[in-house]
């Protein structure tokens, strides 16, 4: 599936779509994974494309027989993931925890080079029917 937005609020109206898209996929991991989503898509509203609602995130998520994967990208300048170590020391801190949050909730959080995208990679398990 490809999800294509601008602001939180459009964001929000696909929230259901996309919590039942991770159910259908990988229902016991589909609740880290959510959170995963939530906080790479925040970032990159806020962070990657800074509130412009001319710049779009893109969300892809795409599944094989072993992994889910989700690719989420913005129109901004990008980061360096090193610079952002300092940042998380504070687990207790209101913000700056979002990037734990998503490579807790995955087996994999890569970022390309610019740093305006990040996949997420979480490994499945499906039932093999008798």
């Amino acid at each position: 599936m490809v999800y294509c937005f601008s602001t939180l609020d459009e964001f929000t109206a696909l929230r259901a779509q996309i919590k039942g898209e991770l159910n259908a996929l990988a229902e016991d991991a589909a609740n880290l994974l959510f959170v995963a989503i939530n906080e790479a898509v925040s970032n990159a509203i806020f962070h990657g494309n800074k509130n412009d609602k001319n710049k779009k995130t893109l969300v892809v998520i795409t599944s094989s027989e072993e992994e889910i994967c989700i690719v989420v990208q913005d129109e901004g300048d990008g980061f360096s993931r090193a610079d952002t170590v300092e940042a998380e020391e504070d687990i207790f801190k209101e913000s700056g925890r979002g990037l734990c949050f998503m490579e807790y909730g995955t087996d994999s959080c890569e970022y390309n080079e610019k740093g305006n995208e990040v996949t997420l990679i979480k490994k499945i398990r499906r039932s093999m029917a008798s």
